[in-house]
């Protein structure tokens, strides 16, 4: 017996119908998606050159030795007679001060004249009264009451008064002179020295020039640092003064080579010598890092300024012939709780495959691959710059 064709059964073929339409759809949408990714992203190949396992440090050039001249008496510059980039030599004048007297230096002079003064009176009255005393023991020699040895010390103790009178008004003088100096700077004798003269120590190039005509300057003393008039340094030997991270201040040794490149400068590359790493980090924004100093070598005698920033190159290894690629192609997943590389590479029909790599050195722009792919695989730009999205918009018109 034949059953009835119903409009329920009809649906359900209806029904059937659309399902499987929707899924060759689908289907033919997946395999067209997939022929067509190469089209979607743009892709890289590594490349074959020698690579350095560098470490970088920052900082800048300074003079190996700086001199500060100071005054060793307080005043008022009278005269400068250097300007900044000025060579100078050892002995060369480089300004005068005029002394200022200070309260506490009058007030101690007069003082002296005042004792002077004093110890002279007292040693005139001793001076009399030994006179008197010599006058009579003369009298009792002569009568032959005393003898001659009791009459030679009488006149020895004359004489010994009559001298510390002598001292006593050379005394006097000296403390005179001194309070005219303090109070006027010079004595008339010595009018034409009325300005201290300041030299250089050493020869160099005049780096700084703090002070001006009219300042005033303090000396230099075990209480206060003094006032400095210039600075002098000898430009032909400079150290690079620069800093590095704490990761990679065990990697370090004095010694070793380094390359000096200072960017005021075109980004020129001078040789040097790394002579220190500091025994204590610092702690710089949360981050520790190593104070580091080398030798600069200038061997065509380049003018370099004090100040210049500068980067110090230190290599540590070198590579060549390396597999490198960009590190931004390099993907990572978590395998047994470790990050596992991995770059996806393009096949034969288009698509892209996982391909897991091993790597080696970095310079934080290429790293080394040491297996996992060769210099013919195109590897997939999975993060690209707006530069590469150009080139793709690019690639895609020319099509």
């Amino acid at each position: 017996m034949k059953k009835k064709f119903t409009w329920k059964k009809a649906i359900y073929i209806f029904l059937g119908l659309l399902f499987a339409v929707a899924l060759f759809s689908g289907i033919g949408y997946l395999v067209k998606s997939n022929s067509k990714e190469s089209e979607a992203f743009l892709t890289r190949k590594p490349t074959i050159q020698n690579m350095d396992d560098k470490v970088m440090a920052t900082g800048k050039i300074v003079p190996k030795e700086e001199i500060e001249i100071k005054p060793n008496i307080a005043g008022i510059i009278d005269k400068i007679l250097v300007d900044e980039g000025d060579k100078v030599t050892a002995g060369q004048l480089i300004a005068t001060v005029r002394i200022i007297p200070s309260v506490s230096d009058v007030n101690n002079a007069q003082q002296e004249v005042q004792n002077s003064q004093l110890q002279i009176s007292n040693s005139k009255m001793n001076v009399e009264n030994m006179q008197k005393q010599f006058a009579m023991q003369e009298r009792l020699f002569k009568q032959g009451v005393i003898s001659k040895q009791e009459y030679l010390n009488s006149q020895q103790q004359l004489y010994t008064q009559q001298q510390n009178l002598k001292n006593a008004n050379q005394q006097l003088v000296t403390a005179e002179k001194r309070l005219l100096i303090v109070k006027t700077g010079a004595t008339p004798e010595l009018q034409g020295f009325a300005t201290t003269q300041i030299r250089s120590k050493a020869a160099g190039t005049v780096l700084e020039v703090p002070v001006k005509v009219g300042s005033q300057v303090i000396e230099a003393n075990s209480f206060n640092a003094g006032t400095t008039i210039c600075s002098i340094a000898d430009l032909s030997a400079l150290i690079f003064q620069g800093e590095i991270d704490e990761a990679q201040a065990g990697k370090l040794k004095q010694g070793m080579d380094m390359k000096i490149v200072i960017g005021a400068l075109q980004n020129k590359t001078f040789p040097g010598t790394l002579t220190m790493i500091a025994p204590k980090g610092k702690d710089t924004n949360g981050t520790i890092k190593f104070p580091v100093e080398g030798d600069v070598q200038n061997p065509n005698n380049d003018y370099i300024r004090a100040g210049f920033s500068a980067n110090g190159e230190i290599v540590l290894s070198s590579q060549k012939n390396a597999l490198l690629l960009d590190e931004s192609l390099v993907q990572y997943e978590k395998k047994n709780g470790k990050d596992v590389p991995f770059v996806e590479v393009k096949q034969a029909n288009g698509t892209f495959k996982k391909v897991y790599v091993k790597l080696g050195a970095s310079d934080g722009i290429n790293v080394q691959v040491l297996s996992g792919i060769d210099k013919n695989s195109d590897v997939k730009v999975w993060n690209p710059s707006d530069k590469d999205k150009e080139e793709l918009k690019e690639k895609k018109g020319k099509k």
